[in-house]
């Protein structure tokens, strides 16, 4: 009997290893599961070399899982990340979930009550960084399932909390005679609606400074938490002062008034008196150390600065002395007063990985405008702007003549046409004696003049017979992202003077195969979706914005109405369609609605989100290779 029992434990022993030995060479059930060496077409004893073996493919064998039950629930195929979280669902019963980025093996994430949080790469916690803009697949997945797999690019990071989603940025700050706030209103993604009251109120306590004259926002310290950045250009006169107020992890920003015993955890002066330091405000990584940096424009003095991030430390308390990048009153720019620094932006014009620099002169040349382009050599911005672009002398009456375009007032940086080069569009919104004008231009990854002239399309504003006093400002202010979800960046573009002052937005569709359209308001042409406001001089269209304010990965549209109602108005996107038109001065609606618990002009600036849409490609074997040996 003794021997028996003996004989059946060696045998159960010798099946077990048998039976792992034979696992090694293979993923799990060996009936279900081909061995790896079948996949990579490698012969053994396992995978002989016969016809039907070669005929195997991953694809197959990803097509023989099952649907996937893990969900990710903030990002969609196409989001643009604003967030350094992943977060989503499981069905009842996983202790974690499979989550993994690009080609690397995936992590185990522990899941709780039924969700999981992933840490995407941040340079002071993991080492590693994602460039902005760059292209990168996330996936996720249990055991015996096919990977949740979706394509992303990275953008600004606006979450402030690090729950996944987004968190809409906007200042309320109408004069320099009122006490300005920023604010930071979170997405909940229960409700699938912004909190109506905000989560963090910022402000200095005091009048004269006109802080809140813009808000902006990055990871200053790396640690995939967004943080915010507040100008005040007014402080001291006119010299300026920008705030820096970091986020202290899940709790966020918390509130401060700094007149009343608060704090920002750094302070960054100007030093001359008319500069007006905190006139418009970015972060960007532009040295490429996986910190954002601050990039400070003004056209008070025609300068433009930027300070570094030290790290984890984020960006200190300086003054624009110690600045390390600074280009101020230049020789290319011979009139004090043409507005070098109207607006600043960064992106990779010419797709080698490193953010390049542009900025416009908005009355260069007797408010014909230009914008200076300066390239990054790895990481290092040059002291001379390799490309001047001037404001096309087309359409008549052109740019030149008249009241010129005042080119370059707004312009947006976007992914256009699905190469790696980032793309611009440019508002000129006194061509035509206040009509407006919209180009669109091409990068041609080029590293001396990425934009070529004439533009790929123009697109001009409404008569002018139907606006304030002939004053339409078409293209006054611009931003893209994707509306409809099919990975092309679409344009928005508001004209605060039109419908006789009430203010328009006009939405533009991005076709795959055509791109922008040839566009004319005033000789029958139309937008795809037209919002108006709800009062005459209320600023309608002075804050725009694509960000995702209903938690389902999808861009929604933002529009703020600052001068007199002092709202924020958010319109939800459509996947595949597109929002319906709205006129908030008849019966139209509106999604949601915000309004300050202080202050006045909610929304007289929001933090952009620099990369808002991208056309993305596809490609069936790099999805493979992610997953083959880890399902």
């Amino acid at each position: 009997m003794a021997f028996k029992t003996f004989a059946h434990i060696l045998n159960k022993r010798l099946l077990t290893l048998g039976l792992s030995f034979f696992l090694l060479n293979c993923w799990a059930n060996p009936l279900t599961h081909p061995p790896i060496e079948c996949l990579m077409k490698l012969p053994n004893f396992l995978c002989p070399d016969n016809d039907r073996l070669k005929k195997w493919s991953p694809y197959l064998y990803l097509a023989l899982l099952p649907e996937s039950t893990v969900t990710i629930s903030n990002l969609t195929n196409h989001s643009i990340v604003e967030t350094g979280f992943v977060v989503g669902t499981v069905p009842p019963g996983q202790a974690y979930v499979n989550v993994g980025i690009d080609d690397a093996p995936p992590t185990q994430v522990p899941v709780v009550n039924g969700t999981w949080r992933y840490a995407l790469p941040a340079k002071a916690v993991s080492g590693t960084f994602w460039t902005y803009g760059s292209l990168h697949t996330i996936y996720a997945h249990i055991p015996y399932e096919r990977p949740n797999t979706i394509q992303v690019r990275k953008g600004t990071n606006h979450d402030t909390d690090g729950d996944g989603y987004p968190d809409l940025i906007v200042s309320a700050t109408p004069v320099n005679s009122i006490q300005g706030y920023g604010y930071v209103y979170k997405t909940n993604p229960w409700i699938k609606q912004l909190e109506t009251n905000p989560v963090t109120s910022l402000t200095d306590g005091t009048t004269g400074t006109y802080f809140g004259c813009r808000i902006g926002s990055g990871d200053f310290n790396g640690d995939g938490y967004a943080d915010v950045l507040v100008g005040a250009q007014a402080y001291n006169g006119a010299t300026g002062r920008v705030y820096v107020f970091l986020s202290k992890g899940q709790s966020g920003i918390p509130s401060q008034n700094l007149n009343a015993g608060g704090f920002a955890d750094a302070i960054l002066d100007g030093v001359i008196g008319s500069g007006r330091f905190g006139t418009n405000i970015i972060g960007a990584d532009i040295n490429n150390d996986g910190y954002d940096d601050g990039v400070f424009a003004s056209p008070w003095l025609n300068e433009l600065f930027i300070l570094y991030s030290q790290g984890p430390n984020a960006i200190l308390s300086q003054n624009t002395n110690t600045a390390n990048f600074v280009f101020k009153n230049p020789a290319t720019v011979p009139n004090p007063d043409d507005n070098f620094g109207s607006l600043a932006y960064a992106g990779d014009l010419n797709g080698d990985g490193f953010l390049d620099l542009v900025v416009s002169a908005a009355i260069y040349s007797s408010n014909r405008g230009r914008i200076y382009i300066f390239i990054s050599n790895q990481g290092s911005l040059p002291t001379t702007p390799q490309q001047y672009l001037v404001a096309p002398t087309e359409p008549s009456p052109g740019c030149a003549a008249g009241t010129g375009c005042q080119f370059g007032t707004s312009f947006v940086l976007d992914y256009f046409n699905s190469d790696n080069c980032i793309d611009l569009a440019v508002g000129g919104p006194t061509f035509n004696t206040n009509q407006g004008i919209v180009f669109v231009y091409h990068s041609t990854c080029d590293s001396t003049n990425p934009y070529p002239n004439p533009p790929v399309a123009t697109l001009i504003g409404p008569p002018t017979t139907s606006c304030n006093g002939t004053n339409c400002s078409f293209g006054g202010n611009l931003t893209s992202g994707d509306t409809n979800g099919d990975g092309l960046p679409d344009l928005l573009i508001g004209a605060a003077g039109a419908s006789s002052g009430i203010g328009d937005v006009y939405l533009v569709l991005n076709d795959p195969t055509t791109g922008f359209p040839n566009l004319n308001l005033s000789a029958a042409g139309s937008a795809n979706s037209l919002f108006s406001g709800s009062l005459t001089n209320s600023g309608f269209s002075q804050g725009l914005q694509f960000q995702d304010t209903n938690a389902d990965g999808l861009q929604d549209i933002v529009i703020s109405e600052p001068a007199t109602t002092n709202r924020v108005y958010t319109f939800h996107s459509v996947r595949g369609g597109v929002p319906a038109s709205q006129n908030l001065n008849g019966t139209g609606v509106t999604n949601q609605t915000l309004a300050p618990p202080a202050g006045t002009s909610l929304g007289n600036t929001i933090a952009e989100l620099r990369i808002k849409a991208e056309g993305y490609l596809w490609a069936l074997v790099a999805k493979a290779k992610i997953y083959l040996g880890w399902i």
